[in-house]
């Protein structure tokens, strides 16, 4: 196992730098102490103009095009983190990891403080509280605060030394990894106007030379250096997907922008407008909103960039727990298994909360296993991620709660199992060990966590009735030995099971519709005996024509098509495989376990546990989804994961071991990121490279279709009638702050259950392919829509060439 376990490397020395106060030398003379004061009040003096010019811009409403976003962004996070960063409260602790520290504890005190005013001013006859004043004087006031605490617990740090001592290597993959970005950003708009994908193509083949000449030269790069390589990398990955559109693109991100537009339309946040588990959390109502009125952006672009650039530090966070005690190498290598799991650079840019409540996670997993801090610390600062975690998002927290429940029961489990076994001279051996073991993760810990989920989700929202119907309903399933169809998602998984073929899925979803209209009145809808006359039929997967040189690989007997299908299926198997041969490895080897550490080894199993019951229990891969809890588990589990990977290809030798490894990475990035298949052809458009494909069908939001809900907020009885749309039909909902209500009933389209009163909207993807999506037991049904049945029973109202209204 060499190379796995943390060697004795150089670490770079801002991450742990001691407190450096100025000292006079002897021969100082009175001019050298005005330049050094002189040289210290500059910075004040330029933060404080550019924070009066984020003030008279946000006051005002003035744009300026490029520079007040950037300015406002850095006035609303990045200087209130650069100030917490700079304090000495975060003793010995590297750099990446104090990064951390300071963005969630500022992304907190901005939940925090919103959630304060937002309770506390209309007490004092100030009845929009997130309006842009109260907003702006939040953020000078955070500014301020921050900078006083700086003042009375400074850190000097040395930063002029580290960039003098900066490296060309370094500095080449910097410039290459802001190079990635750049094309990322001008791929997806090259993207959205229309053309070709080469950009795009250009930035991931970049990520992946980066990432691969980063672990070449690792040994020659200091670890703030990589900390900030991967942060450029990730970044890239993130934007090729989030800046796809020119409005809300994705699924979740629809009802995320739905609660941050009737936050920021009332200029309050109440869970009684919208009483959604979506609207109480308030990483996507109050946290938009505040951000928003400081950049002064369009909206959807406080989601699409914004939330982007904050979500970007999760990844190095990861990179700081591996750093704990894993060599760059696994450390590195982590970082990609993390990003390139599809659903980081697909799902996570749609999931803005999840994204949030993913840095808290992070920051709670890096305090459990910080032991440089006292138990007491470290059970403080777990407290405190798990308050983020609750505010962000309501289902990370359940599954972050139940993985720290498994790993103190497993630990307690093991240490019963050693006091059994170890002979009765030896038990005080066992008590030193366990008092040696870090036991963050205790019975306090744990009711703390709870009584937080509780409070927020039940006393101050009552949002948890949803988590408890699930857990009923999966226990009801178990009791009744119920073979409910799981998610496709658990198809990647080696304990997938049985799941059920698209047409199947479709028909009972015809049944549950059906169900639906018993008791309706008659008139409510078409009979049945209408309906049957139009059925509905599945789309098979539709793929990319060969390439010229995939093409080329067929004419020699490759087929390409499987290949792609087969090296994903590996991909997703593979890394399951290498996860449960590290664990095994850890436990089994001596000094890889003291390593790393008992309480690490129990994190990461449950974890695993978590990822497992997922995957087995319908109810739970259907509603929150295998491939998000995979993801999650990453946080903790990839340096594991590489681990095994190592082992594997151990027979290999010490050289072409590691070799291997790196290839079978750095391969995985180029194939799940869809560079390799893009190349190839042969395999389904994606939504971050083509404008093509099931995504960019179901997501993609075009200009017909806003302007077809533009003229739906003109119309009379709108409201009482209700929407129905297709698959996400929550983009169709009013989106101005003026119409923003919460109270539209806006429900799918499938024939047995189109209302006679209702206005049906036939979207882009409808109008132009006849295809539409639904949603059912936990997959993403596409078929033929019958379009005749619509003409039937309704009158076409509305047609702007892309989007179609009957009524």
């Amino acid at each position: 196992m060499r190379d796995v376990t943390r060697s004795n490397e150089p670490e770079i020395v801002t991450a742990n730098a001691k407190q450096v106060l100025p000292s006079l030398r002897s021969g100082e003379t009175r001019t050298g102490n005005e330049r050094e004061a002189a040289r210290g009040f500059w910075p004040i003096l330029i933060s404080a103009g550019i924070a009066i010019a984020v003030n008279v811009l946000a006051l005002t409403g003035y744009r300026l095009v490029f520079v007040g976003p950037a300015i406002g962004f850095w006035f609303i996070i990045v200087h209130p983190v650069y100030l917490l960063y700079t304090t000495s409260l975060w003793r010995r602790v590297p750099a990446a990891e104090r990064v951390g520290y300071s963005l969630t504890g500022t992304l907190l005190l901005l939940l925090l403080i919103g959630l304060v005013m937002n309770s506390a001013l209309p007490l004092l006859g100030i009845h929009r509280p997130l309006d842009t004043l109260p907003v702006v004087i939040l953020g000078d006031a955070l500014n301020v605060a921050l900078y006083l605490l700086r003042r009375r617990w400074p850190l000097a740090l040395t930063w002029r030394t580290t960039l003098r001592e900066s490296k060309p290597k370094e500095y080449r993959l910097t410039a290459w990894s802001v190079a990635c970005v750049v094309l990322a950003i001008m791929g997806a708009n090259r993207l959205n106007n229309g053309a070709g994908d080469q950009l795009s193509l250009a930035a991931l083949g970049g990520v992946a030379v980066t990432f691969a000449l980063l672990l070449r030269w690792r040994m020659q790069v200091r670890d703030g250096m990589t900390s900030l390589i991967v942060y450029l990398l990730s970044l890239a990955l993130l934007l090729m997907t989030s800046l796809r559109g020119w409005f809300v693109t994705g699924h979740d991100i629809q009802l995320e922008y739905r609660v941050f537009q009737l936050t920021e339309g009332h200029g309050h946040w109440d869970i009684s407008y919208f009483r959604n588990a979506y609207n109480a959390c308030l990483s996507i109502t109050i946290l938009p909103t505040e951000v928003g009125r400081i950049v002064n952006v369009d909206n959807p672009y406080v989601y699409k960039v914004f939330f982007q650039l904050v979500f970007a530090v999760c990844p190095v966070m990861v990179y700081a727990i591996c750093r704990r005690c894993w060599s760059r190498l696994v450390a590195i290598l982590a970082v990609i298994y993390f990003i390139s799991f599809p659903t980081f650079f697909t799902d996570m840019p749609f999931l803005n909360r999840q994204e949030i409540a993913f840095l808290f996670v992070s920051a709670g997993i890096l305090a459990i296993t910080n032991n440089e801090w006292s138990i007491r610390t470290r059970r403080v600062a777990l407290s405190v991620a798990a308050v983020g975690i609750e505010l962000s998002h309501y289902s990370t927290m359940y599954v972050f709660l139940l993985t720290m429940f498994v790993a103190w029961t497993i630990r307690q489990s093991s240490a019963l199992g050693r006091r059994i076994w170890l002979q009765p001279g030896r038990v005080s051996h066992a008590k030193q060990t366990s008092a040696v073991i870090g036991r963050t993760v205790g019975v306090s810990s744990i009711l703390a966590l709870i009584i937080i989920a509780f409070a927020w989700g039940d006393l101050a929202t009552h949002t948890v009735s949803g988590a408890l119907t699930d857990a009923r309903s999966t226990i009801s399933s178990l009791a009744e030995h119920s073979g409910s169809v799981r998610s496709g998602d658990v198809s990647y998984s080696l304990l997938s099971g049985s799941t059920a073929n698209p047409q199947t899925v479709l028909s009972g979803y015809r049944q549950q519709t059906i169900k639906e209209r018993i008791g309706a009145p008659p008139s409510m809808y078409p009979p049945i005996s209408a309906v049957d006359r139009y059925p509905t039929k599945v789309s098979g997967p539709s793929s990319l024509p060969l390439t010229g040189v995939g093409r080329l690989l067929s004419d020699v007997g490759i087929p390409v098509a499987a290949v792609n299908s087969v090296i994903r299926e590996v991909a997703a198997k593979g890394e399951q495989i290498f996860v449960g041969v590290g664990l095994i490895a850890c436990v089994a080897l001596t000094k890889l376990r003291r390593q790393v550490g008992v309480e690490f080894l129990c994190l990461c199993a449950g974890s695993v546990t978590m990822v497992a019951v997922i995957t087995i229990l319908p109810n739970l891969s259907a509603d929150y989804g295998v491939l998000r809890a995979f993801q999650e588990a990453l946080i903790l589990i990839a340096p594991v994961l590489v681990a095994g990977s190592l082992a594997v290809f151990r027979p290999l030798g010490h050289i072409w071991g590691p070799r291997a490894a790196i290839a079978v990475c750095i391969g995985l990035l180029a194939s799940t990121t869809g560079l390799m298949p893009q190349l190839l052809g042969g395999y389904p458009a994606q939504l971050n490279l083509d404008n093509s494909g099931s995504y960019y069908d179901m997501y993609y939001v075009h200009p017909q279709e806003v302007a077809a809900t533009d003229w739906l907020t003109d119309k009379p009885g709108v409201l009482p009638a209700g929407i129905q749309a297709d698959y996400i039909p929550t983009r169709f909902a009013f989106a101005s702050p003026a119409d923003v209500t919460g109270q539209e009933v806006i429900s799918d389209i499938y024939p047995t259950i189109v209302r006679r009163s209702s206005w049906v909207i036939l979207g882009y993807s409808a109008v132009h392919t006849g295809l539409v999506t639904t949603f059912y037991d936990g997959d993403l049904i596409t078929y033929f829509y019958p379009t005749d049945f619509l003409f039937t029973t309704k009158d076409l109202v509305y047609n702007n060439g892309g989007t179609e209204i009957y009524k």
